[in-house]
């Protein structure tokens, strides 16, 4: 795929190829944007300038699976020319999609790259706020008690929110390559474009990072909560204990097989035994009660 347009008199053009096909037809630019490697040797964003030659790659985390599933794809300035290096075929859909729903100008190879940027994290903020959403009706189950495998969820969440972190991080990054592009070609449209980017990249960032913090007072609260439920339920055990334990001493008391032991075959001392284990059960209750250790 190839556009081509004039700018001033200047012959400009966008262009998709293959890894193989550009390696074919620029060899010396395919050694400086890969510097000899596959596309799937790219691990992260990142972009370089080296004698008016601008390079680049992009690792896109994809939103229905961010920590596993990526975008990879190269680009390449030289000649006037902004070339795509896809393997995938992600890019000129990516492309079509821009032109329906994304304002662009075709001025310069620079200023479309920022423009496709731009549309490349247009969405970003819904598929943050998703998450945050998530997190809030866990917090909501979280506090009705029918919250289940609530610390898998969070984990779930916190990895992609990490995926997405290191994206913005190594986009913020590969901005300020790109910022010192722009000031050297002294593109005034192409710097006020990097200078919204970047901001909006930050934003990003900035949102990832609060939904992280989010996501760890959450977890926090369920730790908070199971806790206080089993020190409830400690509490609970050890009153119980508490209260029998005279009626224990009572038991044991008159299991002992001593034959001079008191009313122990007398049918007052049975009846006094039972008057009295109930009449200690009912105060112990009382006092317990009173100092809520059945709470």
């Amino acid at each position: 795929m190839r556009i081509e347009w004039k700018n001033n008199e200047t012959s400009n053009a966008i262009e998709i190829d293959t890894t193989s096909d550009f390696k074919k037809k620029y060899p010396h630019l395919f050694d400086r944007t890969l510097v000899g490697k596959s596309i799937d040797e790219i691990h992260f964003c990142k972009a370089n300038h080296y004698k008016n030659i601008t390079s680049g790659s992009f690792v896109m985390p994809e939103k229905h699976d961010p920590s596993e599933s990526r975008i990879v794809f190269a680009f390449c300035i030289a000649d006037n020319t902004l070339y795509f290096l896809d393997d995938a075929n992600k890019v000129e859909t990516m492309l079509t999609a821009m032109q329906k729903e994304f304002e662009y100008m075709l001025t310069t190879p620079m200023v479309f790259l920022l423009d496709f940027m731009q549309y490349m994290i247009t969405d970003d903020v819904y598929y943050l706020q998703s998450y945050e959403e998530r997190l809030s009706q866990l917090e909501e189950q979280l506090k009705h008690g029918i919250a289940k495998n609530l610390d898998q969820h969070i984990m779930g969440i916190r990895k992609n929110l990490n995926s997405m972190g290191m994206y913005y991080e190594q986009l913020l990054d590969l901005g300020e390559t790109l910022e010192q592009v722009v000031l050297q070609e002294k593109d005034e449209l192409a710097d006020n474009l990097l200078s919204l980017y970047n901001s909006r990249v930050n934003q990003l960032y900035s949102m990832v990072q609060t939904i992280k913090d989010y996501a760890s007072q959450l977890s926090s609260l369920s730790q908070n909560l199971m806790a206080a439920r089993q020190n409830n339920i400690t509490q609970f055990l050890t009153g119980v204990t508490t209260i029998f334990l005279p009626l224990t001493l009572v038991t044991g008391w008159f299991g002992m097989n001593f034959r001079y032991l008191p009313f122990i075959y007398t049918r007052e001392g049975f009846i006094g035994t039972c008057a009295f284990c109930v009449i200690v059960l009912a105060i112990e209750i009382i006092i317990f009660n009173k100092k809520n250790l059945f709470k």
